[in-house]
């Protein structure tokens, strides 16, 4: 490892940047009995974090291209240390919905910058570190929803985990703008390399729409597998939310061993080989009902959102890899978005059993794509 410091840094920031996510659906039961809000406000502050994704990665990627990345990460950090003290006004509508606004933006920013940071930590395998990263920001995510879910109605311990994450969020910002970036050097020279070097534009979309399929498959289960469970397999709630777990858990201990081959395989083919091995996954899953399967499927798709965003910066030149990279996250999420918005209308149209077969459909959409960009070779930026 080549800077273990800014590494540790970095597990730390991801397990805080999970535990973060996590609060939004913990505590949804204080906001119900505390803040008195209705289920269509908690849904529209659930749209607005996903507004927030979008924009924040529209504008950070430009400021991690401009600034560089240690100076714009410590701009993010001290940003969502305000936005988490906002929610500390939640009992007001407007603060918690812009709290979260900003939270879940940045979170995502900022776990979306590490993959500009992978060469810091090993020039011979990032792709390993960058995936045991996304895999903390996991534990830091199932760890919070295992022990507060439990106190999810108590404004004290409400209250008492944000401060928390507000403090300790202070030492990783002051840690990250003391560290040394090997990528500082080359500053000077990403001016006169944009100028020159071209943008494969085409393989940008195509990474969008993978990634933008493999999003929807991902969500697909997470965000509807119980209904499916309880509503048309007629399963218990508690079998189902095992089932869930399970998928969750595949995708945690994917990102710590499938980690170990990813840089001697590379990043397309690990992806390429995930994605067809999901899809084969996915299409048992929901053509014989075999939910206990789902931890195949998370363990399959474990390392591709972090994996494939990564090889943005493969099609253009490393002045604009940020942008590129938070473009194509965004894009991706778009489409994510809406999907989502008309997936309940389609299941009511057609029924559980064919709205559940769109997911290993759009896997396949997903894996074709990346067997494209395979097929066609990497088209270098000059």
């Amino acid at each position: 490892m080549k800077n273990k410091k800014l590494y540790f840094t970095c597990a730390l920031l991801m397990i805080l940047l999970g535990t973060s996510d996590a609060l939004r659906g913990i505590f949804s039961p204080l906001f119900l009995k505390e803040f008195g809000l209705s289920m269509s406000q908690i849904s529209i502050i659930v749209s607005a974090s996903y507004l927030g994704n979008l924009v924040c990665l529209l504008f950070g990627g430009v400021i991690l291209d401009k600034v560089g990345s240690k100076k714009a990460m410590v701009g993010f950090i001290i940003l969502l240390i305000c936005s988490e003290l906002l929610l500390l006004l939640g009992a007001k509508y407007a603060f918690l919905l812009l709290g979260f606004f900003f939270s879940l933006g940045l979170s995502t920013l900022l776990n979306t910058t590490m993959i500009f940071l992978s060469r810091e930590f090993s020039a011979k395998n990032p792709l390993f570190y960058l995936n045991v990263l996304f895999f903390l920001q996991g534990i830091g995510t199932s760890l919070s929803q295992l022990v507060l879910t439990r106190f999810s109605s108590s404004l004290a311990v409400w209250n008492g985990v944000i401060v928390a994450l507000a403090v300790l969020l202070i030492p990783v910002g002051f840690i990250l703008l003391t560290s040394k970036f090997s990528s500082e050097k080359q500053e000077e020279n990403k001016s006169n390399e944009g100028s020159k070097a071209k943008v494969n534009k085409g393989a940008i979309a195509l990474l969008a729409l993978s990634l933008a399929f493999y999003l929807i498959a991902e969500h697909g289960v997470t965000n509807y597998i119980v209904l499916y469970g309880t509503e048309f397999l007629r399963m218990d709630a508690g079998k189902v939310g095992l089932m869930l777990s399970l998928f969750s858990f595949g995708i945690l201990s994917g990102r710590l061993i499938l980690a170990t081959v990813s840089d001697k395989l590379g990043g397309a083919k690990m992806v390429f080989i995930c994605l067809l091995s999901a899809l084969i996954c996915y299409s048992i899953v929901f053509a014989f009902n075999v939910l206990p399967l789902l931890f195949l499927c998370g363990f399959a798709v474990s390392i591709v959102y972090p994996t494939l965003t990564d090889l943005s910066k493969s099609y253009v030149p490393s002045s604009m890899s940020a942008r590129a990279t938070t473009i194509v996250v965004s894009l991706a999420s778009i489409l994510d978005i809406g999907f989502n918005f008309v997936f309940g209308s389609v299941i009511e149209s057609i029924g559980y059993a064919k709205s559940m077969a769109i997911l290993p459909i759009s896997l396949l959409l997903s894996t074709i794509i990346m067997l494209s960009l395979l097929l066609v070779g990497r088209k270098k930026s000059s």
